[in-house]
């Protein structure tokens, strides 16, 4: 009677716990829990706003409820990759692992503040984040081992550049230098002293107020238009080539003397400069045709409504 009773108690606690944590994909033998699926999208959308200076707030995450059963098809095939990478002898050993993490430990100042950084990051705890650093060694070890394979020879990346010309024309640009100050009675000041002879370069390193250009002469780069803020690009297109302004144009830095040093008309990017480009342009989508070859050929089921 007791043995029935310790098997339903089990049966009972196993159905909770599924319920809890229910499977959202089956990938060939192996599952994706809710849990791990929450991990990896925290992680996800935490980066996105991240890269876009935007803090990361339980309002943030559900305006990104749209995208779940999308990310998880990513992670469908991410799984797919890995247990190929497995399959293949790639899998990450136990003691790189451990080594990447204790590398990512020694940044922080002690394991307190490690273990609460993991927290705020949407990481439970560490077995959760070494299977991650798990996930990642043994995906990245493999797309290298696949990248290493898919060799375009040159016959065939300069053929495919004769067909894709149009992509590697670059347009008119500007090559531009200027003087930053910050009143504009310094930048009448400067133009007058141009006026006189003096060097625009010498100038800007000595006066100028931007810390980019002022080293290089307030050298700017040759830019299309569209790439300055509209006050300066107005008054530089108004100029000829080798022209200063002849009074300071204002702008929400500074006010601004401006030496338009020369226009580059539009033209074709030779083969030596954009070969690396187009070498990994190549890569990158055969690449990717592989990935998805292989998640195609790889068994699974997603559970979206798990989610």
């Amino acid at each position: 009677m007791l043995r029935r009773v310790l098997v339903l108690l089990w049966g009972f606690f196993g159905l909770a716990l599924a319920q809890a944590d229910p499977v959202v994909a089956v990938v060939g033998h192996t599952t994706i829990r809710k849990s791990h699926f929450e991990i990896q999208f925290g992680l996800f959308v935490r980066d996105f706003l991240r890269q876009r200076g935007q803090p990361y707030t339980p309002e943030a995450l559900e305006l990104f409820a749209p995208y779940r059963a999308e990310y998880l098809k990513r992670m469908v095939q991410d799984r797919a990759v890995i247990l190929a990478a497995e399959q293949a002898g790639f899998a990450a050993q136990k003691e790189a692992v451990e080594r990447a993490i204790e590398e990512v430990k020694a940044e922080f100042a002690g394991e307190e503040v490690f273990e609460q950084a993991l927290k705020e990051a949407g990481i439970p705890d560490l077995e959760a984040y070494r299977a991650l650093v798990y996930e990642v060694l043994t995906y990245d070890a493999y797309l290298e081992h696949l990248s290493a394979r898919l060799r375009v020879s040159q016959p065939a990346l300069r053929l495919l550049y004769l067909f894709s010309k149009p992509q590697f024309t670059l347009p008119q640009r500007y090559c531009a230098a200027h003087i930053l100050l910050k009143t504009a009675q310094e930048a009448r000041q400067v133009i007058a002293r141009l006026n006189r002879g003096e060097k625009f370069a010498d100038l800007a390193k000595a006066l100028s107020q931007d810390p980019g250009s002022r080293a290089e002469g307030g050298n700017l780069g040759c830019e299309p238009r569209g790439t300055f803020v509209a006050p300066f690009e107005l008054a530089l297109l108004a100029l000829k080539p080798g022209e200063v302004s002849k009074t300071p144009v204002q702008t929400e830095f500074g006010f601004h003397v401006i030496l338009l040093v020369r226009v580059l008309m539009p033209e074709i990017q030779p083969y030596e400069e954009v070969q690396s480009l187009l070498s990994r342009r190549v890569q990158d989508l055969a690449l990717q045709k592989l990935l998805t070859s292989l998640a195609q050929r790889t068994p699974s089921r997603l559970y979206p409504e798990n989610l």
